[in-house]
């Protein structure tokens, strides 16, 4: 599939120059989901991104991936996995890539591949209270 983005004036960039624009949390009233926005330079290369939000104690509460994005702009509602969440949370965001070529050889494993050639290009942090 092919990556348009309509703004002349804001071409794609290569994978080294992709950003994070933008990341912002708002809780839902009901103190069990976050939602989730953010924006990312126009990319000439689908990224991969990781999410991960964690509680005062520092334990992962709620987490999701995205393979080869095809937009630069997303929402999303991410429910905590907590029994009664309060506090201060954070979110950290990384964009990365990964070189698949190594998938030619039909012995290596898809999860070691994934993580031993993982390049961090960009990374962002959103704070909230609940």
């Amino acid at each position: 599939m092919d990556i348009f983005f309509d703004n002349p004036n804001d071409p794609p960039v290569p994978p080294e120059e992709v950003k994070i624009r933008r990341l912002t949390t708002k809780p839902y009233e009901d103190g069990r989901r976050v939602s989730v926005e953010f924006e990312v330079t126009p990319f000439s290369e689908k990224p991969n991104i990781e999410m991960a939000v964690f509680n005062p104690e520092n334990k992962i509460v709620a987490a999701f991936s995205v393979l080869e994005a095809i937009e630069n702009k997303m929402t999303f509602t991410l429910h905590l996995r907590e029994e009664k969440p309060q506090g201060n949370y954070i979110l950290k965001m990384k964009i990365y890539y990964t070189d698949l070529s190594a998938l030619e050889d039909e012995l290596t494993a898809i999860k070691d591949i994934l993580l031993d050639n993982k390049k961090v290009v960009a990374t962002a942090e959103s704070n909230f209270r609940l």
